[in-house]
């Protein structure tokens, strides 16, 4: 039996016994400490008008941010609409993002769950056209409030809303024919050959299937637009402009409502 050391034999035996508990007040007393200090007002407050020291990009700016994010890890696709049926493209060498692949799968269902709790699998055992639920989750991420822009999965729902909100908000809608879009705005045109005979115009929009893009860069006489589920991907799309810097509409994109999102 190994022999006890003397600085052993010299401590009094009732602190090694009381030893536990002497530790578990120590860690109480840290512990409340912690508390203590997370409940006291942080040293600055949002009224001390403390100019931070880097630029901090705004809801537009991060949504711009986002959407090429995504562009970007779909393998950067491009659809053309000038010809029919339109085509997708990639650069040579890269991923081709599809959204049953699982790596693109996953991201689709970030954006799904962001925008609904309802199932992201049909009855068929298809995934379920996710482009309003891509938009909501650029939305969400960006910090935009679910008051200016609620989370669905239908673009009408939040396209409905911004036509009923007051025109001094943060989102205001317009004729495709009457407003230049500029980058942060979401252009949307109706769906469906039966649909999209129905609305010709602004003043005709109504319940159904749509598809809203983000306008992220702006030229003379063209804009560039992503959305999501283009071609089961996210995809950049380069749309014509009249020569006041109105979009045209096509028949694959019969543009009709122009949501400008303001600073």
């Amino acid at each position: 039996m190994p022999a006890i050391s003397s600085e052993y034999a010299k401590t009094p035996r009732h602190i090694y016994l009381n030893m536990p508990y002497m530790l578990l007040g120590i860690v109480l007393l840290i512990t409340g400490c912690a508390t203590h200090k997370q409940e006291q007002s942080p040293d600055i407050l949002a009224e001390a008008n403390i100019t931070p020291s880097f630029a901090i990009p705004g809801v537009r700016e991060r949504m711009l941010y986002l959407a090429r994010q995504e562009w970007a890890l779909f393998g950067r696709p491009e659809v053309n609409y000038d010809i029919e049926p339109p085509t997708l493209t990639y650069p040579t060498g890269v991923t081709q993002g599809y959204e049953t692949l699982p790596p693109f799968f996953s991201r689709v269902f970030m954006y799904w769950y962001t925008a609904t709790d309802l199932p992201i699998i049909g009855h068929e055992g298809e995934i379920r056209p996710w482009s309003g639920a891509f938009i909501v989750w650029l939305a969400r991420s960006a910090g935009m409030p679910e008051h200016d822009l609620p989370s669905t999965v239908l673009h009408w729902d939040y396209i409905q809303h911004v036509m009923e909100a007051d025109a001094k908000g943060s989102l205001v809608s317009h004729p495709v024919n009457t407003y230049a879009p500029k980058p942060g705005d979401i252009i949307c045109a109706p769906r469906g050959d039966a649909f999209i005979q129905s609305i010709h115009s602004y003043n005709d929009l109504k319940r159904g299937a749509y598809h809203c893009d983000l306008v992220v860069a702006q030229r003379p006489g063209e804009i560039d637009v992503i959305g999501g589920n283009v071609h089961d991907a996210v995809s950049l799309a380069h749309i014509k402009l009249d020569g006041g810097g109105k979009v045209l509409p096509t028949k694959a994109r019969p543009w009709r409502v122009i949501i400008e999102q303001r600073d």
